[in-house]
């Protein structure tokens, strides 16, 4: 009988027919004049921005194919099965129904009616494949396409056919040949006197207290086995060197000494002090996140004793016993801090207490590194602290006070910290530069587990933090020790030895190895995890009799490993949690890094979690489900969505990923794909300088390319992945050429497009940029090539871009545009006339409009489409639109005007802002209009072509952004700050009304009069008008009657004034 849950999936699957059969009607791509497909025509953007939204959501939501290996920028699957389906369906006779004709497949399966295998597929810019995969599951003819090698060797183990099994006797091969070389570096003891225990396998004898498993070599390593605590992460602080003259010191790089925090849930028993009247809680065990270091209990907790079971316990306050009868028990959260003590942070002299030199930097030697270690070992340097962490901390019976925040650490401003010793402020970039080397290391504690602690129902699940001690810097210089007299012995072929190349992210702006000394990519690591990794790479390339299709697919685990244990990744304190390399897209090097423990059996990012990410996939490609969003099953049956508490819940179309022909080589030369061949390009060019591919892959790179050999990558023969034929804009490569650089070569692609494309074929491809200029290369390049644009949606983005921590966005949305062949030269039309047509072709759309608005979409996202539609007109006569005899209009040109002539028709009926206010005035009044707040996904639809970016509002002080928000200014504030500032020159029509605005609130304090006559006050044409439509349109009415009054005075200054000659305005609206 079917349990709960399964029933909900099948009702679920009911509702929507997923997994149900069916054939759609396509089109014949050979022909020009063919029908139109579904995309040409509609999409359903709220729709699939429902499940994008979910999908760019982290945890069980994604798919595991896509989080199988590393790759930047990644679009949300639902958004290119959509798309691939669209495109190749076609649409209703009646158009409002295009949209719907995907949405109500999109769960269907395509596989087994075959109605899409004659359709052929490319994919110019494959990257992580997500085209591919959904794709293959349709049942369409996929073929893929990336310059990069690793991009290639990713999305080849995303469609690999290896058997499970096969896989599996690998892995634990590898762990056979692995694990028991390892175990004597990560082993560690409990937080309260627990041991672990040693075991000779072959006599199964235990070992005693007395064991020392560092003393085994590792041929004799493998006839022992460790059960019980064991070290899960090592937490490291990079050291700052002072580079004054006799000092010398190395400090701590600690913007705050808070390395952890967490609330934990506690049960307890309120009670009252029946002696002293204390109220007091009595738990049921002790959270802690450290059990081995101090408690500090800050003062505004609460009083507290820990007995769980007593029938008698003693007041905390008067130490008076008390009879108690515990009953039903609640839940607490108690808030836990883990701090570096200022002793710690105090740091150590290059030379130590011996005088022998210190190392600590990757180029160190391991006996000069063992030295340091140990020294920093030496200091006691953790305190716990419950409850809400105060400002100061003052403990007098540990002899501790100290400062908590940001002025409790070692960084007084970016990039900066002060020496411990001599208290010089310097530059740490500098300092470390004129060391020629990486700056010092030195591990200050470790995150470990302990599965008797978790099965005793410990609060942090069997966790906990330990302070370095001799015993693990011991384990590390034994490591160090021993990977030095291996590396260049046994291992010598298993780890890279090339040096970081120059290049934007690596030399320009990281500076690895000009500024912070990772002259080589090994220096990436330290010491330990390069013995790992080596250790590691050597067993899946040599383990046993296995396919090279296996290996490979296991070395795909290998890459997200890598990526999760060197000298870059991070603890998040708000997720408690280990962030890895690239969750942002940059080299950009950090001061607290954090080493993972290849073989733990608990936490993130290391072999067994990569190891879950393969089989995830494996089971995922035979079996793949979908996201269904909760709403969407609301809107069909409210009931059946009572049932859930989650955002979404999964369905299983029957769909498994099929196969794909897959290419590395450039987009500009797709010469053994045959002319005229291909249906549909669904693609996802690079975006200008957003990510520079080839430059951040060069980490994977060079240790995928240690395989090779043995299993036969022929793309992997240079040194670094090929960069020559990149298109991105790069300003190291190319200078001040890297624009047209850029656009040259994306010409070069899609001109390949244009050729492989049957002459009815369809090009869609998704698009993001905070800026417009590379969205004007696009274009460009794209009607050099022979394109015209049909349409363009707005589509949520992906959730990895730009370089932000843990991978905050630069960009909230994508824009996916659809294309055909222009089959004819096209015809000399004039701008005035263009603009009729253009407002003529964008009102046929308003039945299609209406159903999206019904659906939810945002105002701005309904203006992206609109302008799609304008654009089509436009791509149609490019190059032959003119403003007067003889002058084409620019593609720029032609946005900027589209842009406003949308954007006017859209607010007709609307008091607009007056025509003689300079432009980005209007468009910061049309944006905010009478609101208070707005979203920077919405203003950056809403700005898309105008030349205007949300910063330049935001830089003029018109509004500020918080949390992807932003503001409109208080008037108040902004005059009073003009006036703070020595009354700078107002020139700006709208920083005049606001100033003038803010001095007539109430108790400005501030003489509007006599600001008129300020000599840095020249008023502006617009003010006057302005300062009435504000009065009419303010965002509130203290805003409108401040404006009102604004307005009188105004009158009266310039009833004393000169007559003005009046200005005029190059964009004056006039009738068509």
């Amino acid at each position: 009988m079917a349990t709960k849950i399964e029933q909900l999936s099948q009702e679920v699957s009911r509702l929507l027919s997923a997994g149900k059969a069916i054939s759609l009607e396509t089109v014949d791509f050979g022909d020009p004049q063919r029908p139109k497909t579904c995309l040409e025509v509609d999409f359903p953007i709220a729709y699939i921005n429902e499940l994008a939204a979910i999908e760019a959501s982290s945890g069980s939501t994604k798919k595991p194919i896509y989080q199988l290996s590393k790759w930047w920028a990644r679009r949300q699957p639902s958004v290119f099965r959509a798309l691939l389906l669209g495109a190749a369906a076609r649409a209703p006779s009646d158009p409002s129904q295009s949209a719907k004709l995907i949405q109500d497949n999109f769960y269907n399966n395509h596989q087994k009616t075959g109605w899409a295998k004659g359709i052929s597929v490319a994919e110019i810019f494959m990257g992580g494949g997500t085209t591919l995969v959904e794709g293959s599951r349709l049942g369409m003819k996929m073929h893929g396409n990336d310059i990069n090698p690793v991009a290639w060797f990713v999305v080849s183990q995303e469609l690999s056919r290896v058997e499970p099994d096969e896989v599996n006797r690998l892995i634990n091969d590898v762990e056979a040949s692995v694990k028991a070389e390892l175990m004597p570096f990560y082993f560690c003891d409990g937080p309260e006197g627990e041991r672990g225990t040693w075991t000779h396998i072959p006599t199964k004898t235990t070992m005693g207290s007395d064991f020392d498993p560092l003393s085994l070599s590792p041929t004799e390593r493998k006839n022992y086995s460790y059960a019980g605590p064991e070290m899960v992460y090592a937490f490291w602080a990079k050291h700052g060197p002072c580079q004054v003259t006799g000092c010398g010191h190395r400090t701590p790089i600690m913007s705050s000494p808070v390395v952890a925090a967490k609330a934990m849930t506690v049960k307890y028993w309120a009670h009252t002090c029946t002696s002293c009247g204390t109220d007091f809680d009595i738990e049921a065990s002790s959270p802690r996140l450290s059990p081995s270091a101090p408690l500090y209990v800050a003062p505004s907790e609460k009083n507290f004793v820990v007995s769980s079971k007593a029938t008698t316990t003693k007041c905390p306050k008067c130490d008076t016993g008390i009879s108690v009868n515990l009953g039903k028990s609640k839940n607490k959260k108690v808030n836990l801090s883990l701090l570096v003590t200022p002793q710690w942070l105090k740091g150590g002299n290059k030379t130590g207490k011996t005088g022998l030199p210190m190392g600590g930097s990757s180029q160190d030697d391991a006996e000069s590194t063992g030295r340091w270690i140990d020294l920093r070992a030496g200091v006691d340097n953790l305190i716990e602290v419950r409850g809400e962490l105060p400002p100061e901390l003052v403990w007098p019976e540990q002899g501790i006070s100290m400062r908590t925040g940001k002025d409790g650490g070692t960084v007084p401003k970016r990039s900066n910290f002060a020496c411990a010793a001599c208290g010089t402020v310097q530059d740490l970039t500098t300092a470390v530069r004129a060391t020629k080397k990486t700056a010092p290391i030195a591990p200050y504690a470790i995150h470990g587990h302990s599965r008797s602690r978790q099965a005793q129902g410990t609060g942090y699940s069997g966790r906990f933090f330990s302070a370095l001690d001799s015993t693990l810097s011991r384990q590390y210089a034994a490591a160090a020790k021993e990977w030095e007299t291996r590396r260049n012995t046994d291992l010598a072929d298993y780890w890279p030895q090339s040096a970081i190349p120059e290049g934007l992210t690596t030399t320009v702006k990281d500076v690895l190895p000009n500024g912070h000394g990772f002259d080589t990519w090994s220096s990436m690591f330290n010491s330990r995890q390069l013995l790992s990794h080596a250790l590691l790479l050597r067993a899946i390339l040599t383990s046993g009799e296995y396919s090279n299709e296996c290996r490979a697919f296991v070395l795909a685990a290998f890459q997200q490993y890598i990526r999760n244990n060197n000298l870059f990744t991070i603890w998040n304190i708000q997720a408690d949690q280990l962030e890895p390399f690239f969750s942002n897209n940059n080299y950009n090097p950090k001061n607290t890094t954090v080493e993972n423990n290849l073989f733990a059996d608990f936490g993130r990012g290391n072999w067994k979690a990569c190891l879950e990410g393969l089989y995830e996939t494996l089971a995922w490609k035979e079996n793949p489900w979908e996201t269904v969003s909760i709403e969407n099953i609301r809107r069909r049956s409210s009931s059946l969505a009572e049932n859930f508490s989650s955002k979404s819940t999964k369905v299983f179309p029957g769909d498994p990923v099929g196969e794909a022909n897959v290419r590395c080589r450039s987009a500009t030369d797709l010469s053994d794909i045959p002319s005229a061949t291909i249906d549909l390009v669904i693609t996802d060019p690079p975006f200008g300088d957003n990510i520079q591919y080839a430059e951040l892959s060069d980490f994977f790179y060079v240790w995928l390319r240690l395989a090779r050999h043995k299993l036969k990558f022929q793309y992997f023969d240079s040194e670094l992945s090929p960069k020559s034929l990149e298109v991105v804009t790069n300003q190291f490569r190319e200078g001040k050429d890297a624009d047209a650089f850029f656009q040259r070569l994306l010409t070069g692609a899609w001109t390949e497009a244009f050729r492989i494309l049957k002459p009815g074929g369809l090009l869609a491809f998704t698009f993001h940029h905070s800026e417009d200029e590379p969205w004007v290369a696009v274009l460009e390049s794209l009607f050099d090539a022979g394109f015209y644009l049909e349409a363009t949606y707005p589509i949520r983005s992906d959730e990895t871009k730009g370089d932000g921590q843990f991978g905050s966005q630069k960009i909230e949305y994508d824009i996916i545009h659809v294309c055909r062949k222009r089959t004819e030269d096209p015809k000399p039309v004039s701008w005035g006339r263009m603009r009729r047509e253009i407002l003529a072709d964008v009102r046929q759309l308003q039945s299609m409009l209406e159903n999206h608005s019904r659906d939810g979409l945002p105002s701005a996202d309904i203006q992206v489409v609109r302008r799609g539609k304008a654009l089509e007109y436009f791509s149609r006569h490019y190059g032959k639109v003119y403003v007067d005899e003889g002058r084409a209009i620019s593609v720029r040109e032609a946005l900027v005007g589209i842009h406003q002539l949308i954007d006017d028709d859209a607010d007709k009926g609307k008091e607009p802002a007056p025509v003689n206010c300079e432009p980005i005035t209007r468009q910061f009044l049309r944006i905010f209009k009478e609101q208070v707040t707005v979203d920077r996904d919405q203003m950056q639809k809403l700005l898309r072509g105008s030349g205007i970016s949300p910063d330049e509002f935001e830089q003029r002080g018109w509004c500020s952004e918080k949390s992807k928000v932003f503001t409109r200014v208080d008037p108040l504030d902004f005059a009073r700050d003009w006036s703070g500032k020595h009354k700078r020159r107002l020139v700006s029509d709208l920083d005049q009304a606001l100033v003038l605005i803010g001095s007539c609130f109430d108790g400005s304090g501030i003489n509007a009069a006599d600001t008129l006559k300020n000599e840095n006050f020249k008023p502006h044409v617009a003010l006057k008008p302005l300062l009435e439509w504000l009065h009419q349109n303010g965002p509130d009415q203290v805003n409108r009657n401040a404006a009102s009054r604004a307005v009188s005075i105004y009158n009266s200054w310039a009833a004393t004034q000169a007559v003005r000659p009046t200005q005029g305005y190059l964009f004056e609206e006039y009738e068509l």
